[in-house]
This record gives structure tokens, C-alpha cells and sequence, in this order.
């Protein structure tokens, strides 16, 4: 019987920015320079496409709340109420897998084979409050929309770039996939914690998304970036931190996963991470697989390699949370960011 994979229920500076060349030779952007989604959302994903055909056709991208009174009119709508209620976006679901579940279960986990920029192995953990504190506590929060009418909440990630206002996180938290549209009322809360805002709600002036999740829900480019209104003349980035991220990496450097799942048995209140070897999907694609049982709202969390190394809770983002498959609540699989997610990262902070 196939394994059907599900979708998790949610409950403009030109200049490149600075990049670090590590001992891998490929590019690491924040940190050593100085720079610093599961949801309920609707989206069926289809099998990837030529990854070269996002290259070639760029991104697609929706304004948000630009004028001082869309800005306040989002803030004011995202109340306390409504952020409890928001469903957790589910993990979309991968409708073509050939291999079993019992199979899939059973696939180990690859080793390491280049520890070039691997971080000694994380403590173990398949879904637990993160209680080591550091800069990830801050920049990781919710994310909050109205997509066709219904309000939703994703897990997101401050990362650095030269305007110091961009937020990455899957793009079905930002857009409904095939035949659907952007969101609307896009608010972000980082360090969320128990209902609190430590560091403010912080609107969305600009939404972009690959071609791929916008016209083909397909899951290997299930990746989008939002842009940031500054927030009483500062920009997110001065107030939250940011981590560094990285492309082309290989999928089995030891990975860190971050999010907010609102499934039981949990509610949405606390960050909760995943932490262990990463690998490849078995049903093949680009994709980051990891040991994790987070739920419906984590969709958009930060996959973060070389964690700790440029500081406490502070590294490289390879990927966001996308994807699990029907039947297995024991893996977690994530959009890896190649050059498709490295096109998209360069002109979103430039619209």
C-alpha cells in the first residue's frame, strides 16, 4: 500500500550581502561576516518539476500591508483570540510515494560523510520544548495569515539579509498552492512564548514565493520569503537577531528543527525542537528528512545547521519544515535550499 504523504494543519538593499566560503567551498551567508511551516492550509503537492525551471522563471510575489493603515489594521486584527484560534497548518501531504509505510519507518538515517560543516551530532530529541535558550529563541516565532477566508498560524525564522527585514518560511504558510492565492493579513511573532510578544507583532509588506509551490504545490520548492514593515523605525532584525543561511549543503549534516506545532499534544504555546542525523527522502526529491513527531503549526520552522557554532542558538539555515507522510508521525521532511531557494532569497529582499 502506498504512503501517502499529508500536509501539516497550522493550528531593499541591492548590495549581495557578505558570505562566508567554509572548508565545504560552498556558500555560507551571516555570522562570520557580521550579518547576522506545519499549518491547516490548503495545497495538494504534486511530484517536483526541472528544479532548473524555477531558475529560469523566478519567483512570484504579492504586496501586503505597505500604508501605516494596513499596518495597523493587521495589528489590530491579530488579537489574542484570534492568534489561539488560528488552525496549525497540516503537512502537506505527498499523494505519489510508491514505498510502504513499514519500509519507510525502517529506512536509517545516512551518515555523515563530510563533516566540513557539521556540528558535533545535537542532543537527540523528536520533538521537545527547547530550553537551552540562545538566539534562536528569539528569532524563530509564528506566523500568522488569512488565506481563502480561514486564519491560520506557521512557524518562521528572522534571516539575515542586507534591509534586516526578512522572514523565511514555507510557502504554503504564504500562499495556498496551486489554483489559490497569496495570503493576506500576514503578521509575525518572534520568540513567541505562551501568548506573549517579547519582541512585538511585525507586519508583512511583501510576500514572494517559488513558481513551483505557486503554480504546482510542489513540495521540493515549498520555500517563501516575507518582507517586513520596520516597527516604530527599526528594522526586525536590530530587535530579534537573525541567523545565517546556506545553500547546497549536503542533507546529512546533523540538523536542528524548530516550530510551533498546535496539534496534541501540543498547543502551539512553546518552541519546540527536533534534533538528530539528517537524510534524504526515501521517495526521492531534495528534501531534508529528520527524526520528529511535531504537529500541525510547525510548517515554515527552521532547519538550522552548524547549530551553536557562530554563538548560542545561533547557525545556518538549510531548509524549512514542509512535509510528513500519511501513517508516519515518527518523520519530518523539510524543503532543502538549493539554487531554486537561493534565486528566490536574492530577489526577495530586493522587491
Amino acid at each position: 500500500m502506498g504512503l501517502a504523504p499529508t500536509a501539516m494543519p497550522a493550528s531593499p538593499a541591492q548590495a549581495t550581502p557578505g558570505g562566508a566560503i567554509l572548508a565545504d567551498g560552498l556558500d555560507h551567508i551571516g555570522g562570520l561576516t557580521g550579518l547576522t511551516g506545519l499549518t491547516d492550509l490548503p495545497g495538494a503537492g504534486v511530484r517536483p518539476a526541472d528544479i532548473a525551471t524555477e531558475i529560469t522563471r523566478g519567483p512570484l510575489s504579492a504586496p501586503g500591508a505597505v500604508s501605516t493603515a494596513e499596518q495597523r489594521e493587521v495589528e489590530r486584527y491579530w488579537t489574542a483570540e484570534r492568534r489561539d484560534r488560528a488552525f496549525g497548518t497540516h503537512i502537506t501531504d505527498r499523494s505519489d510515494a510508491t514505498t510502504d509505510a513499514a519500509t519507510a519507518a525502517a529506512a536509517p538515517f545516512a551518515d555523515d560523510p563530510n563533516p566540513g560543516l557539521s556540528n558535533a551530532p545535537p542532543p537527540p530529541s523528536d520533538g521537545t520544548p527547547y530550553a537551552q535558550g540562545g538566539l534562536v529563541t528569539a528569532t524563530t516565532g509564528r506566523l500568522f495569515t488569512t488565506i481563502g477566508g480561514a486564519d491560520f498560524a506557521c512557524s518562521a525564522s528572522v534571516v539575515t539579509s542586507p534591509g534586516r527585514d526578512l522572514v523565511v518560511t514555507a510557502g504554503h504558510c504564504l500562499h495556498g498552492g496551486a489554483g489559490a492565492q497569496f495570503a493576506q493579513r500576514v503578521a509575525f511573532v518572534p520568540g513567541y512564548v505562551d501568548g506573549t510578544m517579547p519582541y512585538g507583532i511585525w507586519t508583512a509588506r511583501r510576500l514572494t514565493v517559488t513558481p513551483g509551490w505557486a503554480s504546482g504545490s510542489n513540495f521540493d520548492v515549498d520555500a517563501g520569503f516575507a518582507l517586513f514593515n520596520t516597527h516604530g523605525g527599526r528594522h526586525l532584525e536590530d530587535v530579534a537577531g537573525a541567523q545565517g543561511i546556506t545553500f547546497g549543503l549536503p542533507r546529512t549534516y546533523p540538523q536542528y528543527s524548530f516550530g510551533y506545532p498546535r496539534l496534541l499534544p501540543y498547543d502551539g504555546s512553546q518552541l519546540i525542537y527536533c534534533a538528530g542525523p539528517g537524510s534524504a527522502d526515501p521517495y526521492g526529491g531534495p528534501s531534508i528528512r529528520v527524526g520528529c513527531r511535531m504537529t500541525a503549526g510547525a510548517s515554515g520552522g527552521p532547519f538550522i545547521t552548524g547549530f551553536g557554532r557562530l554563538g548560542p542558538g545561533h547557525g545556518w539555515i538549510d531548509g524549512v519544515v514542509s512535509y510528513a507522510y500519511a501513517g508516519s508521525t515518527s518523520r519530518l521532511y523539510g524543503t532543502h535550499f538549493g539554487d531554486g531557494v537561493k534565486l528566490l532569497y536574492y530577489q526577495s529582499y530586493r522587491l
